[in-house]
């Protein structure tokens, strides 16, 4: 990683440490750190609809070990198993593989027995979205560490190819710029230009019973005094999925964003651009004002929880 000293028109590289020379302890400090920084971080792994359900989740009543992290994907109602590793580990995919296989013998009452033991924020708003779908039948894994040994790759590479595993790697850098401490996140697997492969191979369609929710039932559960309003603005456009809370493909080409798309959550909407127009931030920043604006996979997001806001939302997006 390089500084940029735009002044005097120069890079400089930034000092690289590791976890174990800063005294980064895996669980206390790290995996605490993505708990209290699930917002930010989930954009990071490419999971931006995902909630977290808890750390250190026994998975079976049959071990002793636990999950360092566990989330749920509302986009396609599957469970997400993290593992994380400072330095590298051989075991760190069989770990991550004998979870997932505990996991995927969960039913909807043991999953959200987890999240009535947790502290999660969002627990009544995530424990209402999985009632209102069925569980996917896919359980993802994700791993997250320093380094990886070749053929933890190669063997995770190979079970996405040939048997349709929905496994993400990350490898997690650090650095160090005077007291400021930096850590950058990088895919190593699937490689990014080959992610459409894996999904279709890997993801099968989830076939279940139309979901019996509206968005009637829905409304009473938004905390915010412009949701009717909202609802009624995004019904005018598209029928909406009740039961994920959201309107895919709302709006296309917008500003130089090839589409966006409104999660309806229970304390804001969440707004998704799809593509990655020239000084995309600056521009939403002009538009919407002081909003933070968190980057993903394929374009970004912020987030909408005042009339204000709304309001200026509508003029942008159009009727």
């Amino acid at each position: 990683m390089l500084k940029f000293d735009v002044q005097n028109k120069r890079f400089e590289p930034l000092t690289q440490g590791n976890f174990k020379q800063e005294h980064i302890l895996e669980r206390y400090d790290f995996q605490s750190a993505i708990v209290s920084s699930w917002e930010q971080i989930k954009h990071s792994l490419n999971i931006p609809d995902a909630y977290l359900v808890g750390q250190e989740i026994t998975p079976h009543h049959s071990v002793q070990n636990s999950i360092d992290l566990l989330a749920f994907d509302s986009d396609d109602s599957s469970i997400i198993v993290i593992e994380l590793k400072r330095d590298k580990d051989k075991l760190q995919l069989l770990q991550s593989l004998s979870y997932a296989a505990m996991v995927a013998t969960w039913d909807r009452e043991k999953l959200i027995s987890q999240i009535q033991h947790s502290t999660v924020s969002d627990s009544e708003e995530l424990v209402d979205l999985i009632n209102n779908n069925p569980l996917s039948n896919t359980v993802k894994v994700i791993l997250i560490s320093e380094r990886y040994d070749p053929e933890v790759i190669i063997t995770a590479d190979w079970l996405a190819n040939q048997y349709g595993l929905d496994i993400t790697a990350f490898s997690v850098s650090l650095y160090k710029l005077e007291d400021d401490t930096f850590v950058n996140f990088e895919q190593r697997l699937p490689l990014k230009e080959l992610e459409d492969v894996y999904e279709k191979r890997g993801l099968k369609a989830l076939k279940s019973d139309k979901s019996l929710i509206t968005w009637d039932d829905v409304l009473p559960k938004l905390a915010y005094p412009f949701a009717a309003e909202a609802l009624q603005y995004c019904l005018e456009t598209k029928e909406g999925d009740p039961s994920r809370r959201r309107f895919v493909g709302f709006r296309r080409n917008i500003d130089g964003f090839d589409k966006a798309a409104i999660l309806v959550r229970e304390k804001y909407l969440n707004i998704y651009l799809e593509g990655q127009p020239d000084n995309a931030e600056e521009l939403l920043h002009r538009i919407f004002g002081n909003i933070e604006v968190l980057e993903w996979a394929r374009g970004y997001s912020f987030k909408v929880d005042n009339s204000k806001q709304f309001q200026i939302l509508k003029t942008w997006l159009g009727d």
